[in-house]
């Protein structure tokens, strides 16, 4: 009774209940005794059909209102306006406003149209900066990735500086001698972090920070990441555990760059990184010649003594990302009716060429049937002479208007195989 239970369900429910436990447990029932009164549960709400467009900017036609009404117990009376009696189970409806989120939830909140606040006189018109805008979408990015967002000092020791190249500029007046050097790099600040964590029995941090660098000229907008220690725990089926590699900063660079509208399908990889870097396991990412993004690679050994071991980092320069145009819709999803032929090719390279360079050029080959290129084997031994990789690519075509011949095949790879001639590299016998 005290949940608004109907007394005409009572008797009958008693009864089943009876037969249950004598069915169960045996026994005999005593006489059933009744004390009180039920409350009386019974209420009528005022309800225009209209309040569902007003309150929930949905247009709902009035029958398929009374049918969800139905459908959920509700006693309908049509007139002017409409009497609404909630079931005797529905004791959270007080007014028309319920009753309207009844409908709305019953026909469907996706048919509920999105529509912007008015701008109220006085409130200003957005004013981010294409910079904080590419800020936000980075910043949400990295987090997005498993990264966890550290806000270190911009000042820092200057003998901490020296490694990535000393600090321009250096405070009269610092807070404490140690932290007198404006910050050349953010890396140094999110290793000492990673090293506090990993004193305190943390087995891994992936961290990243967007900050200011201070060099000769000027203030620069940066990403910086970081992952020290283990990246995946030790098990019976992977093995030990793993650490991160430059390869791992890449892909989050890559990803993270996506995200702030650059191209990196169009990304070329440098080898000159800077000397606080491992060498051979670093690299700049540049846009054409001349913008460079960042860079990415472990740290110098003589870096990581106190982080044990290996530690992947990249660094990105916001400010150098050129601007983009304003977004459009995104095209509705539209797969290829024709299905895409893939072909293997195995070049033989010269070692010390950077492996981008032939993985480009193949895909220049037909920029209107190659849908895609992807290097997945390097292999060095037997058969493959000294100085020499053996680099194999696997090429995906697209056919647009009609299905590949096998002259329109052998064509494609003649292109193929004479564009990463051009790039220096041989068809592997």
């Amino acid at each position: 009774f005290e949940r608004g239970v109907d007394p005409a369900f009572l008797a009958p429910a008693l009864e089943i209940a009876t037969a249950m436990v004598l069915a169960l447990c045996g026994g005999e029932p005593s006489e059933v005794a009744q004390a009180g009164t039920a409350p009386d549960w019974h209420r009528t709400i005022a309800y225009d059909a209209a309040h569902t467009l007003r309150l929930a900017g949905v247009d709902v036609p009035e029958a398929e209102q009374a049918a969800i009404l139905a459908r959920l117990g509700f006693g309908v009376a049509p007139g002017q306006p409409w009497q609404i009696a909630p079931p005797s189970w529905r004791r959270d409806i007080d007014g028309p406003a319920d009753i309207v989120e009844e409908i709305a939830r019953l026909h469907g909140y996706a048919h509920i149209p999105s529509t912007s606040l008015p701008r109220a006189d006085g409130v200003a018109a957005p004013t981010a900066t294409p910079a904080q805008l590419i800020e936000r979408r980075v910043r949400r990015a990295a987090a997005g990735l498993g990264l966890t967002e550290a806000i270190t000092w911009s000042f820092l020791p200057p003998a901490e500086t020296a490694p990535y190249g000393g600090a321009l500029f250096t405070l009269d007046n610092p807070i404490s001698a140690d932290m007198a050097a404006m910050r050349p790099s953010l890396i140094a600040g999110l290793a000492a972090a990673a090293h506090r964590n990993l004193d305190r029995g943390a087995a891994g941090v992936a961290l990243f920070e967007i900050g200011r660098r201070y060099l000769a000229s000027g203030e620069h907008l940066t990403l910086a990441l970081l992952l020290a220690g283990e990246t995946r725990d030790r098990d019976w089926q992977t093995g030990p555990a793993t650490r991160a590699s430059a390869y791992d900063a890449k892909r989050l660079a890559e990803a993270i760059l996506s995200a702030a509208g650059v191209p990196v399908d169009r990304l070329q990889v440098q080898p000159d990184a800077p000397e606080w870097l491992h060498p051979g396991r670093s690299a700049r990412l540049t846009l054409g010649p001349k913008v460079t993004l960042g860079v990415f690679g472990e740290l110098h050994p003589s870096l990581t003594r106190d982080l044990g071991g290996s530690v992947a980092v990249a660094e990105l320069y916001l400010d150098a990302v050129p601007p983009t145009r304003a977004k459009r819709a995104r095209p509705a999803f539209a797969p290829p009716a024709l299905q895409a032929v893939r072909r293997d090719f195995a070049f033989l390279y010269p070692a010390d060429a950077p492996a981008d360079a032939l993985v480009r050029a193949v895909r220049g080959a037909d920029k209107t049937a190659i849908a895609a290129v992807r290097l997945f084997d390097r292999f060095t031994g037997t058969g493959v002479a000294e100085g020499e990789v053996s680099l194999a690519i696997e090429v995906t075509l697209q056919p647009c208007d009609k299905s590949f011949t096998e002259a329109d095949l052998d064509a494609l790879s003649s292109k193929i195989v004479a564009a990463a001639a051009r790039a220096g590299a041989r068809l592997r016998g």
